[in-house]
């Protein structure tokens, strides 16, 4: 679903009929109006096929997404929702799970509070008026087509990306216009704007009544009323742990007039990135057929042939491989309705691979007798000796111990990794992180602060990786009853036997008695985007070398194409610090040829 409204708090130069005409603009047929006061909502869809989100109403909220009951497990009823509007949001909400936006307002209309789910694939990005009112959309070129102004650049934001990446975060890449983070709440009055995480992931830590259960059981009850609308359900299939698991929990569940397939994307001439084997493996015990699809002439770099209905609303990896996307999608069917389903995000939330603090946890919750076992178990799995791993745990339990604010391991990693090519004075900006960071306790264990942090970047990571906006990916790994599941393990039991994601591993293999799940390598794309280099390097050199942050002086040009040349090459060197600004440039040129 697509959509854009207003809440007013003074008289605004934009009426009803603004937002009616962007939002048509990008929907099959003519868009849906509600007022509710001050509030004025305007939704459609851009394919009536594949789009089952909803609107659901009461006397002082709406609720717009995909929604689903929490205790009897199937999509929310509209007149469930009615009879709900004697509670308050809070209450509401934990009733529910999904993607949604929740909006309510108070009986005078002075303060509305903004609600997203724990995911957020439904976004909410909305720009400020000096007198408190607010324009919003789910996305960003909307907002533009309603204001009818050219955008300028938040340059913070584009190199705080350039090095770290996305993030989930308040700022975008445009100036004054902000987006609310998943599992968090805006609360607006006429005179202030507060944002504060509404959903805390620590809170379900040794939930007892969540681990009655095992994680195919929870995968199952998720994903049933995920799928129940569509025709075809397709899951993308490498033959790893994650999306092997979500075959199998289908193939459990599935009806009669569905059809259940899995695809498998592969380069027919390198060995790293072909798992076609391992993919024919798991369709061939579960009796399910397999699209195969061969990527070697749809390499990165290669120009895509559509357009998308709607710009960007962040760079994201994934833009240097569009014509990638473009053949994957050619391959879904598109005569009935389907959801493609990826098993993205398990690896955050069940730690892939552990974090070495789990050590830190286990002596903290039960001291140390028996932590030279999971000393052990983690140089096994590390194939390292005792002694970093302890001065790693030693460092971790002193900051515990006295209280002190913990270091984003990630972030400090990706800080080392600047290339010389970057000038590191002008591009080194504050970065605005997810508000969980602010809330949470100098007592969280180190090992479950680390789970957080892999949380929020998978989050960040599947927000953008879209397959294209009419036909999304959807990644159920990151759905908050399996994320809530996730959470209330302590870090030490995720991993097992020298196995990461044991929790999981081993309730598929119990219900389903595969060997499959227990597979330890991993396919890697390196060197697709080495040959995509190679035989776009014109294309590549035109996009790097001649474009904004060369021109900002961001970047030194002549370090950056030897960098290129490299990469080409087969040098790995800085590749990631180079996907990020070709992500960038390829962001920036969506935005400026199509600008108004």
């Amino acid at each position: 679903m697509i959509y854009a409204g207003l809440l007013k708090f003074g008289s605004l130069p934009l009426t009803e009929k603004n937002l009616q005409e962007a939002v048509e603009s990008f929907t099959q047929d003519s868009p849906s109006v509600i007022r509710k006061g001050s509030l004025v909502l305007c939704y459609g869809k851009l394919s009536n096929l594949q789009d089952m989100d909803a609107v659901w109403e009461n006397a002082l909220s709406l609720l717009i997404g995909r929604v689903f009951d929490k205790e009897n497990s199937f999509a929310l009823r509209k007149e469930t929702f009615r009879e709900l509007s004697l509670l308050n949001g809070e209450e509401i909400l934990e009733k529910v799970w999904g993607k949604y936006v929740y909006i309510n307002a108070n009986e005078t209309a002075t303060q509305f509070n903004i609600v997203i789910d724990s995911t957020g694939q439904l976004p909410f990005f909305y720009y400020p008026f000096p007198d408190g009112s607010l324009l919003f959309a789910s996305d960003i070129d909307i907002l533009f087509k309603v204001l009818r102004q050219k955008p300028e650049y938040n340059w913070d934001y584009l190199c705080s990306y350039l090095v770290y990446g996305n993030n989930s975060s308040i700022q975008t890449p445009f100036k004054n216009v902000f987006e609310l983070p998943p599992a968090c709440s805006l609360q607006i009055t006429k005179n202030e704007r507060k944002t504060t995480p509404f959903w805390n992931p620590l809170s379900f830590y040794r939930n007892e009544a969540i681990q009655e259960y095992d994680t195919v059981n929870v995968l199952q009850k998720t994903l049933r009323p995920w799928i129940e609308p569509y025709q075809s359900v397709c899951v993308s299939l490498s033959g790893g742990l994650d999306s092997s698991s979500l075959v199998y929990c289908l193939k459990d569940i599935i009806k009669k007039n569905q059809t259940l397939t899995a695809l498998n994307y592969f380069h027919s001439q390198i060995k790293s990135s072909n798992e076609l084997e391992h993919a024919r493996k798991v369709c061939e015990e579960t009796g399910i057929d397999l699209i195969e699809v061969d990527v070697s002439n749809s390499l990165p770099f290669d120009s895509p042939r559509n357009k998308q209905p709607l710009k960007p609303n962040k760079p994201f990896a994934g833009m240097v491989s569009l014509r990638w996307l473009e053949t994957i999608l050619a391959a879904l069917p598109d005569n009935e309705s389907f959801t493609f389903i990826s098993g993205h995000g398990s690896d955050h939330i069940f730690m892939r691979p552990p974090s070495k603090k789990a050590l830190s946890d286990y002596i903290i919750e039960k001291g140390l007798q028996g932590s030279t076992q999971e000393l052990k178990n983690l140089s096994q799995f590390y194939r390292d000796s005792f002694f970093p791993i302890i001065k790693e745990n030693v460092t971790s339990l002193f900051s515990y111990v006295f209280g002190r604010k913990k270091d984003r391991v990630s972030l400090k990693e990706k800080l080392k990794d600047i290339p010389s090519w970057i000038n590191k004075e002008m591009i080194l900006k504050v970065l605005d992180t997810h508000p969980i960071y602010n809330n949470l306790s100098s007592k969280v264990l180190p090992g479950k602060y680390e789970q957080i942090d892999a949380l929020y970047e998978g989050i960040a990571s599947i927000h953008l990786e879209l397959m294209h906006q009419a036909d999304p990916a959807f990644y159920p790994f990151l759905y908050q009853p399996i994320v809530e599941f996730a959470l209330s393990f302590p870090t030490y039991k995720l991993f097992d036997e020298g196995y990461d994601r044991y929790p999981l591993r081993k309730a598929v293999n119990d219900n389903f008695k595969t060997e499959t799940v227990w597979r330890r390598d991993k396919g890697q794309t390196t060197g697709l985007f080495q040959l995509g280099v190679k035989k776009n390097l014109e294309r590549v050199l035109d996009i790097c070398l001649e474009g904004y942050f060369v021109k900002q002086g961001y970047i030194d040009k002549k370090g950056l194409h030897q960098t290129i040349i490299r990469i080409g090459n087969g040098d790995v060197k800085n590749l990631w610090a180079f996907m990020h600004l070709a992500s960038l440039e390829i962001f920036l040129r969506f935005w400026e040829e199509r600008s108004l």
